[in-house]
Formats: structure tokens, sequence, C-alpha cells
């Protein structure tokens, strides 16, 4: 097999690997948020407190839809909506409660868990030979970002 076909092969399969990750352990897919909601909150879990506005222009919605997601995400105990913070009583700013932290630190988890039970098909040589190669990847696709500290 070619080089490059095999690129190819490779990427298809971690393509297909990334599909049952998400469809065995993503929130939304769980039903238990929209994916503008997990957006959102992946967005402030990223980038801290945020304006309604800031948060609209982040995720490319309008600032209603932002506005209904909060209400929503708020009742869930996620999210804690401040009206004031910059002395204007129009202006609100959303942040994550520990509540948001921890489900989506949980979520991480979940994630992690379901990875590590698939590794375990591969014998302690493999996964010897597997982690230099993918922290070789992580690292390139962080420099082409220009991200080195998300979280993981």
């Amino acid at each position: 097999m070619q080089h490059q076909d095999l690129r190819y092969t490779v990427a298809e399969l971690l393509l297909e690997l990334a599909q049952h990750v998400r469809r065995r352990t993503h929130p939304v897919r769980q039903g238990e948020l929209t994916l503008e909601q997990f957006r959102l909150l992946k967005t402030l879990w990223l980038r801290g407190p945020l304006r309604v506005g800031e948060l609209a222009s982040e995720l490319g919605v309008s600032p209603g839809s932002v506005t209904v997601a909060c209400k929503r995400l708020e009742r869930l105990g996620l999210v804690r909506r401040e009206r004031g913070l910059d002395g204007d009583e129009r202006v609100v700013t959303v942040s994550l409660t520990d509540e948001g932290r921890g489900r989506l630190a949980a979520w991480r988890e979940a994630r992690r868990g379901y990875l590590t039970e698939l590794l375990a098909a591969l014998s302690p040589g493999e996964l010897a030979t597997l982690e230099p190669l993918l922290a070789r990847l992580v690292a390139f696709a962080e420099r082409q970002e220009g991200v080195t500290d998300a979280p993981r």
C-alpha cells in the first residue's frame, strides 16, 4: 500500500473510532443537552465568563438564542447569569457553576473511560508503540492551531 493510501486508511479509522466514542459518551448523543447548549458550556470552559453578546458571537448564533440556552442551563444548575457586573444592569455575564465544571469534567472522564476500555484490546507492547505516535500527532496539531494549553 502506498504511503498516501495508508494515511487515508488510518485517517478513516481514526474518524470511525471518534464516531464510536461520540455515540457512546457525548452528552448531546445521550440526550442530556442540545448541541448549542453543549457548545455554550464548552466555550465557557475554555474562555471563562463571557457576556451574552460575546457568547453569541463565539457560537455564531443570536443573543436571544444564547439567552434561551442560558436560562435552561441555569435551571439545570450548570451556569450562572449575573447582571450589572460592569455597573450596567443591561449587561448579563454568564459563567460556569461548580456543577457545570463538574459535569464537563465527568463527561470528559466518561470519554476517557470508554477509550480505556477500547484500548484493552491492545497488548502492552502495542500500547507502548501507539503512545509516542499519538503524542506526536497531538503536538503537531497543537502547533498548527497555536494551542498548547487547552483542557484535555
